[in-house]
């Protein structure tokens, strides 16, 4: 049924009564009356605030992609609140360089089943400094109301044998003078549960129906096997009130970057910008400490891979050769 809107104002007079009500109705036409300025004016108003509101959560759940290739990646998203509990600042943003955070993340270990004894580490070695770079990248731009969110990829040994592709996703920031790592994805495989449906190899993880995991303040991660970090030199678990999160690093960078500084220094290298000749002319000198002189064969030995090295000329290597020979 068609419907039609008739006002009193758009009727001839006849057809009208004396309250405005119409005289004059036909069965197949809905009579509607005309809305009021109020009316009118409340309608967009109404979508303004809706708009408005729209734009409020948008601009709240902005993601920032540092980094991602295919289902890896590196982004920058707001604050996650724990629940009924108001999350502090993070002392962001903050230089960290790629080096230090590759030392510190290629220490983190992780012992994986029940009753585990060998600890392998959290992130192989490609993984760890494809990682670490990222990771100061987004330090270097993240705010103070700003996590990290993170996924990587990388081989892992089998059990058997050969390896298998496993994630590992988290959660990432730096308060307290701390990096804090929430880790919601441990070792986990990146090969569908579905492969054996496939005849012929298998496609990649479809991360609409397995999304990354990547850790929350609210909430501890459960991980499948009964895993544990390994902890110290750096590396301990957040603890608040007496609670610690089992799934949650806390790792003082610092720590690590202080550690390679006070390493010894390398032993000092031979000068390497001596005068032509001047490697046969040490050939056949007495060694420091007034150690035993070499023998003549142990002298011509030196001196004949020296010439096959092409560090002597020929003419160095004939007068050198006779002045050891002239020692007979």
């Amino acid at each position: 049924m068609r419907t039609f809107i008739i006002t009193s104002a758009s009727l001839p007079p006849e057809w009208v009564g004396v309250r405005g009500a119409l005289s004059l109705r036909r069965p197949h036409v809905r009579y509607t009356s005309a809305p009021s300025w109020k009316g009118r004016l409340l309608a967009p108003i109404l979508s303004l605030c809706l708009g408005l509101a729209q734009a409020a959560t948008a601009s709240s759940n902005k993601t920032t992609e540092i980094w991602k290739n295919i289902d890896q990646f590196v982004v920058l998203v707001p604050q996650d609140a724990t629940v009924g509990d108001v999350v502090p600042p993070n002392d962001q943003p903050i230089v960290i360089e790629p080096a230090d955070l590759a030392t510190a993340l290629g220490t983190l270990q992780v012992y994986e089943g029940r009753g585990s004894q060998e600890a392998v580490p959290l992130f192989e070695a490609d993984a760890t400094q494809k990682l670490a770079a990222q990771l100061s990248a987004a330090l270097g731009r993240a705010t103070a109301n700003q996590d990290i969110l993170f996924a990587i990829e990388m081989p892992q040994k089998s059990a058997l044998f050969g390896s298998k592709s496993v994630s590992v996703a988290g959660r990432a920031f730096f308060q307290n003078q701390r990096l804090q790592m929430i880790i919601g994805e441990l070792h986990v495989s990146t090969i569908p549960p579905e492969y054996k449906t496939y005849p012929i190899g298998y496609p990649r993880l479809d991360r609409r129906l397995h999304p990354h995991q990547t850790g929350r303040r609210s909430q501890e991660t459960r991980y499948d096997q009964a895993s544990r970090f390994a902890t110290g030199n750096g590396v301990n678990l957040y603890d608040r009130e007496g609670k610690t999160r089992a799934d949650w690093l806390v790792i003082d960078v610092g720590a690590f970057v202080r550690r390679n500084q006070s390493a010894p220094p390398a032993p000092a290298v031979p000068p390497v910008n001596e005068l032509p000749g001047a490697a046969a002319d040490r050939v056949g000198a007495a060694p420091a400490h007034g150690g035993a002189l070499p023998s003549i064969e142990e002298r011509l030995l030196r001196l004949k891979r020296l010439r096959e090295q092409d560090l002597i000329t020929k003419e160095e290597y004939d007068r050198k050769r006779n002045e050891i020979l002239d020692q007979l």
